[in-house]
Parts: structure tokens; C-alpha cells; sequence
């Protein structure tokens, strides 16, 4: 079966050496750079439903994380390499895809365990599909807090969850999803390996127990019949300018 047609059916397929060794070593500059500069991390979790009643820590406490390094310009961007990427996605799935977003994330030994959520819910998109592409840029495995995936849980969308707690943001909506009903993995995989998987895909990660860095670059791609739909987050930053039912593609400034 393609990649795509393993995307499409499991909801997760591992792609080995996606990044070469350059490419992993780019990377890790721009963590370097990001740090080096002071530029400042996402500091709170995104809450597009609603908001909680009672405050929440900042996002630092699950990750340390820089959202959409592609939009800077010079050192410390991931531009460069979104396009490359793109370039190869056009092989190992379809070439129809275009980036929406991408993020550099570290999680180090005191960061908190993350539940079990999806990632669309967190956008205003209706789309059939989208995949997202989590690349190692350390050694990853269960113990140094590796990333588990329900095998198939892809075919619902669920509720945007709270990653501070794992219930959903919206007090009255149902939470659809019991991982003992699924077969669960987690990837053991060597920098340059990417575990691509379906944005309704649930999935969560452990605490790191190794205490060495466990640095990622994700990117979110969808494909070009993907709509604005406001409604389904209505408290996303996107939400407030975009028109519903006009193609993402479109408007490709990423959210």
C-alpha cells in the first residue's frame, strides 16, 4: 500500500529518513538561534472553544515550543525547509499538499505527560484530510517521551481538548475517544525519521525520562480542496478574518 493509502486507512505511517543528516543539522541551528536571541515561546495553549474557568498554566509547562519559525526571515527559519519538504511530500504522498503551519518543540525531562487529543479540532478548517508531519530531529522512543497513536482512531472528529487536563474545552461535549478500544504504537525512531499522521488521529506523549533533549519539527499540510469554516473554532486568531467556505490555499498566510 502507497503512504497516503496507509495515511488514508491507519491514520499513521512512519517514513524513515524524510530529513537527511543537513537537514537535521539545520534544525537544531535554528533551536540554537531561537534560543540565542530570546525569542519568546508560545506561552499558553491554544483555546478555541472556550476559554477555562479557572486559569490554566503556560504551554511551557508541556513544551517548550516556537510557532511557525517558517515566518521569520534569516537565522532561526524554517522556510528553507518547509519548501524542501513540500517537495518531498509531493513524492511520498501527493502533490496537490500545501503547508498551513509548522512548529519547533523540545520536551525536556520537567515537562508534563500530554493527553490524548486530536489536532484538527483546534483548527477552522473543514478539510476530508490532512497530514501532519512529526520529524525527529533526536533519538526517539517510549522512555524519552515518545509520541503513542491510536491505530484507525481517525475516522471521528472529536472534541478540541484541553492539554492541561485531557477533557474537552466545551463543558457540554462528549469525550468519543477510550484508547483501550484501539491498538496503540510509538514510534522508535532516529533523527531524519518522521511519523506522518491524519489530522483527526488521536495521540499523546509521556513525560521524557531520559532527561536528553527530544526536539521535533512539526508541519501540518493539507490538500488544496481544504475550506475556512470558522465555526468549527471559533476562537482561533484565524477565525476572526477569514470567510467561510473560501478555499485555505487561498489565503496562505499560516495561522
Amino acid at each position: 500500500m502507497s503512504v497516503l493509502g496507509t495515511l488514508l486507512d491507519e491514520g499513521v505511517v512512519i517514513v524513515r529518513s524524510l530529513l537527511n543528516p543537513m537537514d537535521v543539522e539545520m534544525l537544531h541551528a535554528c533551536f540554537d538561534t531561537l534560543r540565542a536571541e530570546g525569542v519568546p515561546t508560545t506561552q499558553q495553549v491554544l483555546y478555541t472553544h472556550e476559554l477555562p474557568s479557572s486559569p490554566r498554566p503556560g504551554f511551557e509547562r508541556l513544551f517548550e515550543q516556537w510557532f511557525n519559525p517558517h515566518n521569520r526571515h534569516g537565522l532561526g527559519s524554517t522556510r528553507l525547509l518547509l519548501d524542501r519538504l513540500g517537495a518531498r511530500l509531493a513524492v511520498e504522498l501527493t502533490e496537490e499538499l500545501f503547508a498551513f503551519q509548522d512548529v519547533l518543540l523540545s520536551k525536556h525531562a520537567g515537562h508534563a505527560a500530554l493527553p490524548w487529543h486530536q489536532d484538527q479540532p483546534f483548527w477552522p478548517i473543514e478539510t476530508p484530510w490532512a497530514a501532519v508531519v512529526w520529524c525527529a530531529l533526536d533519538p526517539v522512543q517510549l522512555e524519552r517521551g515518545g509520541v503513542e497513536f491510536a491505530i484507525g482512531s481517525h475516522r471521528q472528529l472529536g472534541p478540541a481538548i484541553d492539554l492541561h487536563t485531557g477533557e474537552p474545552q466545551r463543558a457540554d461535549a462528549a469525550m468519543p475517544f477510550e484508547s483501550s478500544a484501539f491498538e496503540i504504537c510509538c514510534p522508535v525512531l532516529a533523527p531524519g525519521d518522521a511519523v506522518i499522521f491524519h489530522g483527526r488521529t488521536w495521540h499523546r506523549s509521556g513525560i521524557n525520562h531520559v532527561g536528553l533533549p527530544r526536539r521535533a519539527w512539526i508541519s501540518t499540510w493539507l490538500p488544496p480542496e481544504a475550506r475556512w469554516s470558522p465555526a468549527l473554532a471559533p476562537r482561533h486568531p484565524r477565525s476572526r478574518s477569514v470567510v467561510a467556505g473560501t478555499l485555505v490555499h487561498l489565503a496562505r498566510k499560516p495561522s
